[in-house]
């Protein structure tokens, strides 16, 4: 889940219930109580979390940089271990071109659907085209051809990053960080979507599950706004849920 600050989950300590599909996964699996990215900005933070290296190791520091050909990704030890492979994601930074497609099988961003008029009216300042639901939906098509054989299935959401909510999720308020809260739990129901598909299938009870995070957000605590300025907690401080 991109942007997704561990402090803004019920199951890190939010007084706010914003994560009921995260907190069962973390009450139900192992939660890494405390889990750095290695930056605030996606391709730098996503380059470690691929490679197991630190930023000046994977060479990902500036904006035409790409994860090295001679990494050895998570995808390509599982993809010549016989598993199927894909990856489904909406933010640029992660895209082919940045070298983060090696080892995958399918590696791409799903076709977006417009979005409804409601949620358009909802959310005026959204600039990036579709929704998460978008990567659920060819999620859901992978697992119908390739559930019953060994997989790696790799997400990479966005809603959170755009603050997307919608009529059902719209419950914390109208300030800058209540409209991130309900983008969060707006996000867990997405993913309870995507588990729900998984218990359907029945695969739920045979899938290794991990939900992360590439960096946090940060609401002016040390007078930054936003991520990809700096490297502290609030930027940093992600989830790490093993189920």
């Amino acid at each position: 889940t991109d942007t997704l600050r561990a402090g803004r989950l019920h199951s890190y300590g939010y007084e706010r219930e914003t994560s009921p599909t995260y907190d069962y996964m973390a009450e139900t699996g192992v939660r890494f109580a405390r889990h750095l990215a290695q930056s605030s900005w996606t391709k730098c933070s996503m380059a470690s979390l691929w490679t197991g290296m630190y930023p000046q190791r994977t060479g990902v520091l500036r904006t035409p940089h790409a994860a090295p050909e001679g990494a050895k990704m998570p995808a390509e030890i599982l993809r010549d271990a016989g598993f199927r492979t894909a990856g489904l994601w909406r933010n640029g930074w992660v895209a082919p071109t940045f070298g983060f497609a090696q080892g995958f099988e399918v590696y791409e961003r799903p076709t977006p659907k417009a979005m409804s008029r409601n949620l358009r009216v909802e959310n005026p300042n959204i600039t990036l085209e579709g929704t998460d639901n978008d990567v659920i939906d060819a999620a859901e098509e992978f697992l119908r051809v390739h559930g019953r054989e060994r997989f790696f299935l790799y997400v990479h959401l966005m809603d959170v990053h755009q603050y997307l909510y919608d009529t059902k999720s719209a419950v914390f308020g109208a300030t800058y960080s209540d409209i991130y809260d309900n983008s969060v739990l707006h996000t867990d129901g997405v993913i309870g979507r995507l588990l729900t598909i998984f218990a359907e299938q029945g695969l739920l009870q045979k899938t290794i599950v991990i939900l992360a995070a590439d960096h946090g957000e940060a609401f002016g605590e040390r007078g930054i706004e936003g991520h990809a300025r700096e490297v502290d907690l609030e930027e940093t401080d992600i989830p790490l849920i093993l189920s």
